[in-house]
């Protein structure tokens, strides 16, 4: 039963990852795979932990299980502040995974060092095999790496639940859900059972909920999701809205032409009553002709032009696109393009 549990685990991550290399895009920095790899190396360790005749292969397992324990906090946290739009500068960035190397490090001493194991056994239960640990002096760091992990996540979503009105609200409220699950799972799970690592279901939780994220993370970044021909051009900005007419994000000449709406909140409809039906009336006469054309805007003492066509997510449409331009847009709408895997 606890290896069917296992093996289960392994196989719905293994279907995770590959629909994440299904919807994978071209904007996805390689940090966001390195969550799904890790979650994958994790339940593939746990099978074969389960499986373990000896002592040594069985530590040899739980030094690569370790592998996900020590870094799969940090992936986690880098994917949560590109959600949040924050960029740590790099001597931080380094820190961290150099914190996280160093955590790993003490694991690979157990055998050979009584600083995170005094010793191991191994035990048979419920069929599948169980290490037994007396840990050491040093292994509460490993609990302080995961402490400090999740105060930074916290603090980071926080952060930009408040100061970065442009990041989705609904992942950064997913992604904290995903934390207090994974918490929940290490911690409080050991206080019923200690025959069952709940870490896998919590892992496979954390995957799943980074698909939700992912499939929507483009959205929240417009120049990734128009054409570089076009956008290369200074001259143009783009706002994009989702189906339900909220704002989803804008570009840097977008918030130059039109400051109103710099500080608009992700996920939320146009703040600014006076655009906000001026966009929702052009959306309408889009849908309405299934045609674009040029819309006169004034704000302030200069005239702008808006076209609106359909925002695109390689072939999919998942929105709507405005184009903002001091000239009358006559290049061709944007088409859809196939993003290569």
């Amino acid at each position: 039963m606890v290896l069917a549990y296992y093996v289960s685990m392994l196989a719905l991550s293994l279907l995770c990852c590959a629909i994440y290399f299904f919807i994978k895009r071209k904007y996805f920095p390689f940090r966001y795979a390195t969550v799904f790899i890790l979650a994958l190396l994790s339940q593939f360790c746990y099978v074969l932990l389960a499986l373990s005749k000896d002592v040594r292969e069985a530590l040899v397992i739980y030094k690569f299980l370790y592998i996900g324990g020590c870094f799969l906090p940090l992936a986690g946290l880098f994917m949560i502040l590109s959600v949040c739009k924050i960029e740590l500068p790099k001597w931080v960035r380094f820190l961290l995974v150099l914190f996280s190397g160093a955590t790993y490090c003490l694991v690979l001493s157990a055998g050979y060092s009584p600083l995170f194991y005094k010793s191991v056994d191994i035990e048979f239960k419920n069929g599948v095999t169980v290490l037994v640990k007396d840990y050491g002096p040093l292994h509460i760091l490993f609990y302080i790496e995961i402490g400090i992990f999740l105060v930074l996540t916290i603090s980071a979503v926080v952060y930009g639940w408040i100061e970065k009105p442009n990041a989705s609200r609904k992942n950064l409220v997913l992604g904290s859900c995903l934390e207090i699950i994974a918490i929940i799972a290490f911690f409080v799970g050991r206080i019923f059972t200690k025959d069952v690592e709940w870490m896998a279901l919590a892992d496979l939780i954390i995957e799943i909920g980074f698909l939700f994220i992912m499939n929507n993370i483009g959205l929240y970044t417009v120049d990734d999701m128009v054409s570089s021909s076009i956008f290369a051009d200074g001259g143009f900005g783009y706002i994009s809205l989702d189906f339900k007419k909220r704002y989803l994000s804008s570009t840097d000449v977008a918030k130059k032409f039109i400051p109103e709406i710099a500080d608009n909140h992700a996920d939320h409809h146009i703040e600014d009553e006076e655009l906000r039906m001026l966009f929702e009336g052009w959306i309408d006469e889009f849908k309405e002709n299934n045609a674009s054309q040029n819309h006169k805007f004034k704000n302030g003492d200069t005239e702008y032009y808006v076209r609106v066509s359909f925002l695109y997510d390689g072939m999919k449409k998942r929105g709507y696109l405005l184009e903002i331009a001091k000239e009358a847009i006559n290049h061709p709408v944007p088409a859809p393009v196939e993003t290569k895997i």
